[in-house]
């Protein structure tokens, strides 16, 4: 796709931004990044004072050596949740005990609310009727949107982030950046996602 046939919207905080990311064949080098983790509290800000719930995982650089090195931003991908059965969106895919979301991430120390520890924070792009504190959480990262930025207001920074979201499922909706375990028509291998814990200790 050619960068006049890339649709576009606007913010009031970023201004002109493309609503697709990468090329419609998928994701290019390096990604995509894996992460995985159990699913931690965070700041409380999310659903609080956003509206936009997000589940934050680790950042260990022993575990993922190339969060050091990625600039601080907002990425997208793929990200699969170990829910239990009790709970109220358990609804794995076939033959798996996953249940596999779209996510938009920020990995960084959000300068509207000046962290001084970098995180890494998740929005799964889907309704949950309870939290999942606790559960396992793997991330398929696929690609970065834009750069970490501060804002003048919670509005800009809920409308860029509203925007982002945008951007993740319209880019996640191509085949060649679906993953092939939704069944759905996706090319993109994500076994990882929902490999089950026995078979990875076999590998």
């Amino acid at each position: 796709m050619s960068k006049e046939e890339i649709p576009t919207g606007t913010t009031a905080a970023s201004g002109l931004r493309p609503l697709l990311i990468g090329p419609s064949s998928g994701p290019e080098h390096p990604y995509p990044y894996r992460m995985s983790g159990p699913v931690i509290s965070g700041f409380g800000r999310g659903s609080k004072e956003l509206g936009i719930p997000t589940a934050n995982l680790p950042v260990d650089n022993s575990l993922t050596p190339w969060i050091s090195s990625i600039p601080s931003g907002v990425y997208f991908g793929w990200a699969s949740l170990l829910l239990p059965p009790s709970h109220p969106n358990y609804s794995p895919a076939s033959n798996t005990s996953w249940s596999m979301f779209p996510m938009v991430m920020s990995i960084g120390y959000n300068p509207f609310y000046k962290n001084d520890t970098r995180s890494a924070e998740v929005h799964v792009l889907h309704e949950f009727q309870a939290d999942f504190y606790g559960t396992d959480m793997r991330l398929l990262i696929m690609g970065y949107i834009r750069d970490e930025k501060d804002y003048k207001g919670l509005d800009d920074l809920v409308e860029d982030i509203t925007f982002d979201c945008r951007v993740a499922r319209q880019s996640l909706s191509r085949p060649g950046w679906r993953v092939k375990e939704l069944g759905d028509g996706g090319q993109f291998e994500g076994g990882w996602l929902v490999e089950q814990e026995e078979e990875k200790a076999s590998l």
